[in-house]
């Protein structure tokens, strides 16, 4: 059973909104606060009803400090669909390599569509019904926007420092790895970081760009800023020993995985074997444990010599296929 929550206080003028167990489309989203002068959102969510409620709880924090700036972490609908919700006179801020993603990917309308088809055919035996079934899944109850949202207006390469009234807001852009634009928010005044999906926490994390490399990096670089609270795309706020209990799933993943892919076995079956093994308990609770399934297509890709890159309606449709035949198993 999913739990949004409302706006939960995590440091100095900084709330998340909090959505567990973090699983599909459970995205947490933040709010900073420079009392009598300005805000910021971080991150909207897809579902209509949920992005709505959640900007009505915003307006009772912010009655003082209206809310100039908006920032999106990456291109996943679940995490900037719900623009519309945010002021229209708000700056809207992404990575450059985030916002070419956003334009590049499936509207919200294809998306209800796909997942539409899946809910009809989730019962038909076969990949079909498995893909169907997975897709039916991954929407959750989620109701999406009828149109594409408001995109955002402001992009940056590497790094950017946004004023929010008298605060500073630190954004450095780590991707391409779970998304080819993945960007964090550093509030240094309040040791907040805003990881987007480079952090999924009791959840399982899902490679759909990499390389993986980077991903690694990227958590090394949030271990080195050393911060009191991250607030993960999915899943509890949390500390460093839960980033590097990702960074060993994805350490083992890859040498696991790599095994696998030099012995030829192909990978729904490599993920299959890989769930079955002892070194797998420690990660066997999180949340949705078959996208390493999701993880390992992508990961068979680069093996291959294929260059990394966002996944196709195609790529996504067959690795849903096979995480919903496991699931049936």
């Amino acid at each position: 059973m999913s739990v949004g929550k409302g706006p939960t206080q995590i440091g100095d003028g900084i709330w998340a909104f909090l959505w567990e167990p973090g699983g599909w489309g459970q995205t947490n989203t933040g709010l900073l606060v420079d009392p009598g002068s300005a805000s910021m959102v971080i991150d909207t969510v897809w579902d209509v009803d949920r992005a709505e409620r959640t900007a009505a709880e915003t307006a009772a924090l912010v009655r003082d400090a209206p809310i100039t700036e908006v920032v999106n972490t990456h291109s996943d609908g679940d995490h900037w669909w719900g623009n519309d919700t945010v002021p229209a006179d708000a700056r809207i801020t992404t990575s450059s390599a985030s916002l070419h993603a956003m334009k590049e990917e499936t509207p919200p309308s294809g998306v209800h569509a796909f997942a539409s088809l899946g809910a009809l055919v989730r019962w038909v035996p076969g990949p079909v019904g498995a893909m169907g079934g997975y897709m039916n899944r991954v929407r959750g109850g989620a109701t999406f926007p009828r149109k594409t949202p408001r995109m955002p207006d402001h992009t940056f390469d590497v790094t950017e420092t946004i004023a929010v009234g008298g605060r500073e807001v630190q954004l450095r852009y780590l991707g391409p790895a779970h998304t080819v634009g993945d960007l964090v928010a550093h509030v240094p005044d309040a040791g907040v970081v805003f990881t987007g999906d480079l952090l999924f926490i009791g959840s399982t994390p899902i490679l759909w760009h990499g390389p993986l490399g980077n991903w690694i990096d990227a958590l090394d670089h949030l271990l080195s800023l050393d911060a009191k609270v991250y607030v993960p795309g999915h899943g509890p706020v949390c500390g460093t020993t839960e980033i590097a209990a990702l960074r060993d799933y994805w350490n083992w993943a890859d040498t696991a995985g790599r095994e696998h892919f030099d012995a030829g076995v192909e990978a729904p079956h490599a993920a299959r074997n890989m769930m079955r093994s002892k070194e797998f308990e420690q990660f066997a609770a999180w949340d949705s444990p078959e996208r390493l399934i999701l993880s390992m297509s992508t990961l068979y890709r680069l093996w291959e010599g294929k260059p990394a890159a966002p996944p196709t309606l195609a790529r996504r449709a067959r690795a849903f296929a096979a995480a919903g035949a496991f699931l049936r198993e």
